[in-house]
């Protein structure tokens, strides 16, 4: 007959202590839900909401079916919802392969698994579902988050395996996690050998190609207005750089990603000239002004490299990088999960005074029929002054005097962008800035081109590391002068000095103050440890590559290049690893239960009275053998003792065991024979 229980007694269950009560799949299957939920839970921040919905339908039906104590439901319903959810993951996405529609299908049918679970071999079913579930998490995201998330995950599927593996004897639950943490406590000297000579290979170790293409960075290969301001608010980190010696003030930090030449009205795009134009321009450097640092930046499943203006030696752990003829870094091939490389930079320098003529011309052109009121009023500056220096000061000038802002959310502008921005709105983003003054030196026979990238970073004094954000993408302008070459100016420093003084955080900061009226006085100092904490784990283990390992083992004496190689000594540790914990774990041993030890004690105290007990006595004969030897009170103590222990081996297990192991233990240290 089916009981049914209250919430109290159903939660009283995981603990193992309603044994006689409750049978025992129920009790397994509760256990297994609480597991199930947190294998799970990682995979609601990055899947539709109509996904971890289906899920926690499924979740709940099932729990209220374990407390109701009702029949599963029919085969017939399972499969209508199977086929539900079949067809909603393919309406959703269009196929049923790939990362999202096969993370989304695989958490909707475990959701339904839990709808069929009769016999103990669906609880391990479902256990192994939710292993590779876990799996699934790292395709979105590798933080140290979600390696604690797994790794409690895991604790809870090994502690319900542990349960499943109980007799009738339950052991307490604070015993089954403290016996699943020591099973992966065993299994980390296993795991830190498998990571550390596991042969490193250049790509990720699974592709999945549905997805391989997918633009993760927060710049584009065009811009339009507005498509910069979209990230101010991101605090999505784009890369971490780690200067040898003193780092550069923010305002000096521009890291230099694509520009664009050629303008059609709406939208900016690369140059035609970008790759191989004749002869590429020369850039100069100054050696005195040399700097070195690293970068490490996030995957973008692009080839752009981003670094200090002008890069003069790049160090990647694969391949070489390229620079453009407009002074960009290229790797060859996309840069589909986190690098770390190398760059010198020079902070003076000339670059492009050799540009070739057909860029220059390029450099110059403007669509027909755009902006009217912005090309006449350069022309009226030109026909004032033809010098381009005096032209580039006299715009930065229109922008310094008149009343224009700076500003996150600037307004929609219509087919005349230009015009608009500098005679209506005069409101704007770094892009709207940028892309005005080129239009405006264009127009004035200036050759100029917009260039997009990062400005700035946030120094982390916990870690020493430069953080650059997607909030610090920037757009600013380069002109070319002859005899000077290209030559950075930047409309957003006369505008927002702050910005390029400061960096973007600057300006975000005074809308987050809230946070200290809430008691969070301290969370600039929380962010900072956190965030270095997350570095931390970014360049020991993220970016653990083959260079590194190669660099740990040379360090170690083991020079050891070839994977053949790394593999036969991978092969030789685990076996020698394996061999030293067979000694420590594996040999013969005979536990003894609290009882016992006890009885052992006294045995012994009674052979030094002259009492030895025979391997095949009981403790009936034993004190039969007692009791010709032992003065009166001592016979009385005795048999207190051996009865109390008869009934402890072996009676039935009862409430108060424990406190008659402790009786029995005071009785025996009493015990002087």
């Amino acid at each position: 007959m089916t009981q049914r229980r209250g919430l109290r007694d159903s939660l009283r269950v995981l603990a193992g202590r309603l044994g006689e009560q409750w049978e025992r799949e129920r009790r397994d299957t509760l256990f297994l839900m609480g597991a199930v939920l947190l294998a799970a839970a990682p995979h609601a921040a990055h899947l539709p909401w109509w996904t971890s919905t289906g899920f926690f339908v499924f979740f709940a039906w099932r729990l209220g079916l374990v407390m109701s104590g009702r029949w599963l439901p029919r085969d017939s319903v399972r499969w209508v919802a199977a086929l539900a959810c079949g067809g909603a993951v393919y309406a959703s996405y269009g196929t049923l392969v790939g990362r999202d529609a096969g993370v989304s299908l695989l958490v909707l049918f475990l959701g339904l698994k839990l709808m069929e679970m009769r016999a103990r071999r669906d609880l391990f079913v479902v256990i192994f579902l939710c292993f590779f579930l876990l799996l699934t998490a790292f395709f979105y995201t590798q933080t140290a988050v979600t390696a604690a998330l797994t790794v409690c995950a895991v604790l809870g599927l090994m502690a319900t395996m542990v349960t499943m593996q109980f007799g009738r004897r339950e052991m307490p639950l604070a015993r089954r996690f403290r016996t699943a943490a020591n099973l992966l406590l065993q299994a980390v000297p296993i795991a830190a050998l498998l990571f550390l000579l596991f042969p490193r290979l250049d790509g990720p170790l699974w592709g999945l190609p549905a997805d391989a293409h997918a633009s993760r960075t927060g710049l584009s290969d065009t811009m339009s207005p507005g498509q910069i301001s979209r990230l101010g608010e991101s605090d999505e980190v784009a890369m971490r750089v780690k200067f040898e010696g003193d780092a550069p003030p923010p305002s000096a930090m521009y890291w230099r990603g694509p520009s664009f030449a050629r303008f059609d009205g709406q939208t900016w795009t690369v140059s035609q000239f970008q790759r191989n134009a004749g002869m590429l321009p020369r850039v100069e450097p100054d050696a005195s002004s040399l700097v070195s640092y690293a970068v490490t930046i996030e995957p973008t499943n692009r080839k752009w490299l981003f670094a200090l203006e002008a890069p003069v030696r790049v160090e990647l752990p694969f391949g070489n990088a390229t620079m453009l003829a407009d002074m960009q870094l290229v790797a060859n091939r996309r840069v589909s999960e986190r690098l770390r490389y190398r760059v010198e930079s020079a902070s003076a320098f000339r670059f492009g005074a050799n540009e070739t003529q057909p860029a220059l011309n390029e450099a110059l052109e403007l669509p027909e029929g755009f902006n009217p009121r912005t090309i006449e009023l350069a022309r009226q500056w030109r026909a004032d002054d033809d010098d381009p220096a005096r032209l580039v000061e006299r715009a930065l000038q229109m922008f310094r005097r008149d009343e224009f802002r700076y500003t996150l959310t600037p307004p929609l502008l219509g087919r005349d962008g230009v015009d608009e921005f500098v005679f209506e709105t005069r409101a704007g983003f770094c892009e709207h800035y940028a892309g005005a003054f080129v239009v405006l030196m264009r127009a004035m026979g200036v050759p100029a081109r917009v260039v997009t990238g990062y400005q700035g970073g946030e120094m982390n004094p916990v870690d020493g590391f430069v953080v650059v954000r997607q909030a610090d993408a920037h757009a600013w302008a380069e002109v070319w002068i002859s005899g000077r070459g290209w030559l950075r100016v930047d409309p957003t420093a006369v505008i927002a000095p702050e910005r390029i003084e400061f960096g973007s955080r600057r300006l975000r900061d005074a809308s987050r103050s809230a946070l200290a009226g809430f008691g969070i006085g301290n969370w600039p100092s929380l962010r900072l440890n956190l965030e270095a904490l997350a570095n931390a784990w970014s360049q020991w283990v993220l970016s653990y590559d083959h260079l590194r390992q190669r660099k740990l083992l040379s360090s170690l004496g083991l020079g050891i290049d070839d994977w053949r190689d790394l593999v036969g000594a991978l092969t030789v540790g685990l076996a020698l690893l394996l061999g030293a914990v067979a000694l420590v774990t594996l040999r013969p041993a005979q536990p003894r239960e609290a009882v016992d030890r006890c009885y052992d004690e006294f045995c012994r105290r009674m052979a030094v009275a002259g009492v030895e007990r025979a391997p095949y006595e009981t403790a009936t004969h034993l004190l039969s053998k007692a009791e010709r030897v032992l003065d009166a009170p001592q016979v009385r103590d005795a048999r207190r003792i051996v009865a109390l222990y008869n009934r402890l081996r072996y009676g039935a297990l009862t409430a108060d065991a424990a406190q008659g192991v402790r009786h029995l233990r005071s009785l025996v240290n009493a015990f002087k024979p």
